[in-house]
């Protein structure tokens, strides 16, 4: 499966200019543990959780005055959207990141997917398949 189709659809996202105070809760409510960052519509970075946590509270930072630009990482690695989920799951878990950008080939952002997001699609596959299995296995064929 495509990960445009698991995706978080629009990207939750916000300007390079916000503060961490705005980002924040778009971050908390949107995508959970991270948020793309974007300058003139186009991919310029992630914010991670982590990110603030490490370098804005523990560094005593301001949040009201803290641009995201300011603690984002850059530059931001993306998919395109017809990558395949599992190629997906094995790009999060080598870079270590529990979040990743869907982007087009010229950077815009298409979509956001996060890892609770491949797994939960993953799970679901499962069930499918366990649920075909169990019909297979229960169904009483011709002469039974």
């Amino acid at each position: 499966m495509n990960v445009i189709k698991i995706a978080q659809v629009p990207a939750p996202s916000v300007p390079i200019s916000a503060t961490i105070k705005e980002a924040v809760p778009l971050m908390v409510s949107d995508a959970g543990c991270g948020i793309a960052v974007t300058s003139e519509g186009r991919l310029a970075g992630t914010l991670s959780r982590d990110e603030v946590m490490l370098r804005v509270i523990a560094e005593g930072l301001n949040p009201e005055t803290t641009t995201v630009k300011e603690i984002m990482s850059a530059p931001a690695e993306g998919v395109a959207p017809d990558t395949d989920a599992n190629e997906a799951i094995k790009f999060m878990f080598e870079r270590r990141q529990c979040h990743l950008p869907i982007v087009d080939s010229e950077g815009v952002l298409k979509g956001w997917l996060g890892i609770c997001n491949l797994f939960r699609n993953h799970v679901e596959d499962l069930n499918h398949e366990l649920d075909s299995l169990q019909a297979y296995f229960t169904a009483d064929g011709p002469g039974g």
